[in-house]
C-alpha cells in the first residue's frame, strides 16, 4: 500500500508504478547487497583501506549498518591479517547503538587470533561464550567454534593445548564423542610441533573409535615424518593410501598433489635427486594428482635442493612447454630467481646471464624492480666466482637498481667484498660515507646547518642559466617564493634547459627536522635515497604551524650532504672498468 495522497497534490501514474516495482526499502536492502558483495571482492584483492571507505560511505548514506555487512568487514580484515582492526569492529557493533553480533562474529574472531598466534585473547573469548558473558543475542559456544580454536592450537604447533580445549569445552557443546575431523587438527597440530613424530600415535586411536582415516588425515601424518626426518615412514604411508583406496574402492583417498609435494621436500632433505625424479613420474601418473605452476614450482625447489639446478631447469622448460597451451603454467620470478641463486654459487655465468634475460620476456605475472635488481647481483656474483672481475665491474656500474635507491642485499655486498679482494683494493669500489673531522653522531642538528641566509635560496623566477654556476658547489639548493617560504629543491640533475624557470625544474620541498633532532637521525635521513638535504626548522613550530605564520620565519637553515659527509660518492658510480685487464688478473688470482 502506498501513502495517502495530500489534497491538491498530483501524483503521476509513473510515479506509483516505480512504487510499486521498486519500493524505497527494496532499494535499500539492493544497495546494501551490492556493499557486501563490494568488501567481499575487495578483501580477496587485499584493499583492507578501501573496504572502510566503502563503510563510512554507507554509513553516511544509510545510517547504522546491519550486522552482515559488519561480519563482511570483520572477515575482510581476518583475510588481510589485521585483527587489531578486526577487533575495533567488534566493539564498535557490541556498543548499545550497535547492530549487535552473531556466532559467525565469534567465528570469525576465534579464527583471526588464531592466524595472529593470539590464544590468550581467543581462549579468553570462548570462555565468554561459554559462560554466558559474551554479548549478543543467541550467541553459544559452537562445534564451530571449538574446532576452530583446536585449529588456530594446531597452526601455531601448540598440540598439548589442542587436546586440551577438546578436555575442557567438549561437554559444553556436544556428547556425541570424538569426530575425523578433531583426529585431522589433531595430528595437524603435531605436526607443527617440536615433537611431529608424536603425530603417529593419533593413527591407532582413531581407528580404535572406528573412524577411517581421510587423504588430509594421510597428508598431515606425512607431513610431519617429513618434518621429523623419518622418510621411509613417510613413503610407507603412501601405500598404505593406495592400499586403503584399493581396499575400498574408492578415489578419494589416492593421493593428491599436496601429498607428492610434502613427500618432494623430504627426499630434497635427503639429497635424493632419483627419488625425486621417480616421484615426478609417480605424479604423472597418478590421476588424483593435478599439475599445475605451485606443484611444478615445488619440484623445481626439490631439484635445487637436492643440488641439481640443471634438472630443476629441465622441469621449468617443462613450465614453459604447458604454458604455451595454458598461460597459468608460466614460471613466476622467484623460479627465475631460485635457479638463479644456485647457478650463482657455482659460478655458471652463462646459465645465470641466460635466466636473467629469460626472466623478463617469459615470468607470468608482474617483474618488479626489485626482482630485476636481485637478477643483476647474482649475475655479479656469478662473474666474480667464475673470474670474470670486468664483467662483474661493468654491470654493477650500470645496476638500474642503485640508481633507483634499492639497495644492495647482504648477499650481493659479500660478492662486492670478494670482488674487492681479489682486485688486491686498487680500487675504492665502496667509496663510502665518511662523516667530516669534527662532527658527531650525538651533536644536535643546529651545530652543523647551514644557516638559512649563507645557504643563499634561489626564487623560483630566476632563471636557470642565470644560477647554473652555484651547482658547481651543492648538488641541491632550496627554492623560496616571494614570501621567503621553501617551496622546493632545485637539483644539477634537472638543469638541462638554461631558459627555463626555476620554479619549473623544481621538485618537492626537502623534508624537515627541529633543531634539537641528533645528528644520528638526520644522518639516517640523509643517506636516503633520493635525499640530498634537510630543511631544520624552530623546535617551537615544529609540529604546528598557524595559519598567518610565514614558513620562511621558522626555518632556521638547511643540512646538506656535503656539510656533513667528507665523501659524496656512492657504490658503484666510481668504477672505472678495464674487461681485459680485470679478467685476466681475476683468472691468475682464482688459479
Amino acid at each position: 500500500m502506498g501513502r495517502e495522497q495530500f489534497p491538491g497534490e498530483s501524483v503521476s501514474a509513473d510515479v506509483n508504478e516505480d512504487e510499486k516495482q521498486f519500493p524505497f526499502w527494496r532499494k535499500k536492502e539492493f544497495k546494501l547487497r551490492e556493499l557486501t558483495r563490494r568488501i567481499m571482492e575487495l578483501s580477496k584483492r587485499h584493499q583492507l583501506d578501501l573496504v572502510f571507505e566503502e563503510l563510512e560511505k554507507a554509513k553516511q548514506e544509510h545510517g547504522k549498518l546491519n550486522h552482515i555487512i559488519m561480519n563482511a568487514a570483520v572477515m575482510a580484515c581476518v583475510a588481510c591479517k589485521d585483527i587489531d582492526r578486526a577487533l575495533a569492529l567488534y566493539d564498535e557493533m557490541v556498543k548499545p547503538d550497535g547492530c549487535g553480533v552473531d556466532n559467525v562474529t565469534y567465528g570469525t574472531l576465534l579464527k583471526g587470533l588464531g592466524e595472529a598466534r593470539r590464544l590468550d585473547d581467543a581462549f579468553d573469548l570462548v570462555e565468554a561464550l561459554e559462560s554466558g558473558k559474551a554479548p549478543g543475542r543467541h550467541v553459544e559456544l559452537t562445534d564451530v567454534h571449538l574446532h576452530t580454536l583446536v585449529n588456530a592450537c594446531a597452526h601455531a604447533g601448540d598440540a598439548l593445548r589442542a587436546r586440551g580445549v577438546l578436555l575442557r569445552y567438549r561437554s559444553s557443546v556436544r556428547k556425541t564423542g570424538l569426530t575425523t575431523l578433531t583426529f585431522n587438527l589433531l595430528i595437524k597440530g603435531y605436526s607443527r610441533s617440536d615433537n611431529p613424530l608424536e603425530a603417529l600415535k593419533l593413527m591407532d586411536e582413531m581407528r580404535s573409535h572406528n573412524l577411517q582415516p581421510q587423504r588430509v588425515t594421510f597428508n598431515s601424518l606425512i607431513l610431519a615424518c617429513v618434518r621429523g626426518g623419518d622418510l621411509k615412514r613417510a613413503l610407507k604411508l603412501l601405500s598404505a593410501m593406495k592400499e586403503e583406496a584399493k581396499r575400498l574402492n574408492t578415489s578419494r583417498l589416492l593421493p593428491d598433489v599436496v601429498t607428492y609435494t610434502t613427500l618432494l621436500r623430504g627426499l630434497a632433505d635427503a639429497r635424493d635427486l632419483q627419488g625425486i625424479c621417480d616421484m615426478v613420474a609417480e605424479m604423472k601418473s597418478t590421476p588424483t594428482c593435478v599439475l599445475d605452476r605451485v606443484a611444478y614450482t615445488a619440484i623445481v625447489d626439490a631439484c635445487i635442493a637436492a643440488g641439481s639446478p640443471q634438472q630443476g631447469l629441465t622441469y621449468m622448460d617443462e613450465m614453459q612447454s604447458s604454458a604455451k597451451q595454458d598461460g597459468q603454467f608460466k614460471p613466476r620470478a622467484h623460479v627465475f630467481l631460485s635457479l638463479m641463486r644456485a647457478f650463482a654459487e657455482r659460478g655458471d655465468l652463462e646459465s645465470v646471464g641466460s635466466l636473467r634475460t629469460r626472466m623478463v620476456a617469459e615470468a607470468g605475472g608482474h617483474v618488479w624492480a626489485e626482482d630485476r635488481a636481485e637478477a643483476d647481483e647474482l649475475y655479479i656474483e656469478a662473474a666474480v666466482v667464475s673470474g670474470k672481475l670486468g664483467e662483474a665491474k661493468k654491470t654493477l656500474k650500470n645496476m638500474i637498481g642503485l640508481k633507483k635507491g634499492i639497495p644492495l642485499s647482504k648477499r650481493a655486498y659479500m660478492a662486492v667484498v670478494r670482488l674487492q679482494a681479489l682486485t688486491r683494493f686498487s680500487e675504492d669500489i665502496f667509496s663510502p660515507y665518511k662523516l667530516k673531522p669534527g662532527v658527531s653522531q650525538h651533536d644536535m642538528v643546529d651545530n652543523l646547518m647551514i644557516p638559512f641566509e649563507e645557504i643563499r635560496p634561489l626564487s623560483v623566477d630566476d632563471e636557470v642559466g642565470k644560477v647554473v654556476m652555484r651547482f658547481f658547489q651543492n648538488d641541491g639548493i632550496p627554492v623560496v617564493d616571494e614570501r621567503g617560504s621553501c617551496v622546493g629543491v632545485a637539483y644539477a640533475a634537472d638543469c638541462k634547459e638554461m631558459t627555463a624557470r626555476v620554479g619549473d625544474i623544481m621538485r618537492e620541498p626537502p623534508h624537515s627536522v627541529t633543531s634539537s633532532t641528533p645528528v644520528s637521525k638526520a644522518i639516517t635521513m640523509l643517506l636516503q635515497p633520493n635525499t640530498k638535504l634537510l630543511m631544520v626548522i624552530n623546535d617551537r613550530t615544529g609540529y604546528s604551524l598557524k595559519k598567518d605564520e610565514v614558513q620562511g620565519e621558522r626555518v632556521l637553515g638547511f643540512l646538506t650532504r656535503e656539510a656533513t659527509f667528507s665523501a659524496s660518492h656512492a657504490l658503484p658510480f666510481t668504477l672505472e672498468v678495464d674487461d681485459t685487464a680485470q679478467d685476466s688478473e681475476g683468472e691468475s688470482l682464482s688459479t
